[in-house]
């Protein structure tokens, strides 16, 4: 059961990284947890020129799997883009 957990936090954590088109050099932060019974993930990205400056997104539901986790992931991606992320 904590593994299966895992995995839908890792593939939400991941997804908004490749969405974004992450690197080691990106500005880029996601994080997943479990409450109560609900993935939640957050997100921010940071604007290399602007120093301070941070575009955070963040979204949940109950996810049953790791694709809906992935898309979780996306869709917390479309919403920093939205924000201003590049």
């Amino acid at each position: 059961h904590q593994g299966a957990h895992r995995e839908r936090r890792r593939a939400a954590e991941r997804a908004v990284s490749r969405a974004m088109g992450g690197s080691c050099s990106m500005p880029l932060a996601a994080h997943a947890r479990l409450e109560s019974g609900w993935l939640r993930l957050q997100a921010a990205w940071g604007d290399p020129e602007r120093p301070g400056h941070l575009v955070r997104a963040e979204a949940g539901g109950d996810i049953a799997d790791v694709e809906a986790a992935g898309a979780l992931g996306e869709s917390v991606a479309a919403r920093l883009r939205a924000g201003g992320a590049h």
